[in-house]
């Protein structure tokens, strides 16, 4: 799929009022839009306070000028929440959604922030780790246990092109990310 079909994907999606978190999970597919077409992985995430005002977005930085493996949407927000907010936020009265089901890194640092309620788009079988999360150490998941971790409310179509942007040029991305470690 071409990038200039994703971008037409993302600016003609129509929310549905029917589906909760749709207008959320567009605004973290417009994040992740901006973070391919920044030649980064398409993710993108949205933090909000117990009323849903919105307090944090970012998108994947992980090549940006310099590369940063720390550079993932959810690490993002998590060390803007922890220098900004922290003290003004109860992290358990907070809400993520994230486009992209999250890695075992930042999935653990999600546990360790304690951010209430973390509602994830798109599954991601090959990396994600929410669907494992009963594999972890059984510490972590004493600590995950005080939290919410589910798929966001939105429609099958707001979903699949979620999953699109998180694929689109996953080989070359992989490759990239390979070529950072040699």
């Amino acid at each position: 799929m071409e990038l200039s079909e994703l971008v037409q994907r993302v600016n003609d999606y129509p929310v549905n009022a029917d589906f909760r978190d749709d207008a959320i999970g567009l605004r973290c597919c417009e994040l992740a839009l901006d973070a391919l077409t920044s030649g980064n992985y398409g993710v993108g995430a949205v933090l909000m306070d117990g009323a849903g005002n919105i307090l944090i977005e970012e998108k994947n930085q992980v090549f940006e000028e310099k590369f940063c493996s720390a550079g993932h949407a959810e690490m993002r927000v998590i060390d803007q929440y922890e220098e900004i907010f922290r003290s003004q936020y109860p992290a358990y009265q907070l809400k993520l959604v994230v486009s992209l089901e999250p890695c075992p890194m930042c999935l653990s640092r999600l546990i360790l922030s304690g951010i209430g309620v973390v509602k994830y788009m798109a599954s991601d079988s090959a990396g994600g780790m929410v669907h494992n999360i009963k594999g972890m150490p059984p510490a972590w998941q004493n600590l995950a246990f005080t939290q919410s971790f589910y798929h966001a409310h939105i429609s099958s179509q707001l979903r699949q092109l979620a999953q699109d942007l998180s694929q689109h040029n996953i080989d070359q991305l992989r490759t990239r990310l390979l070529n950072q470690r040699i």
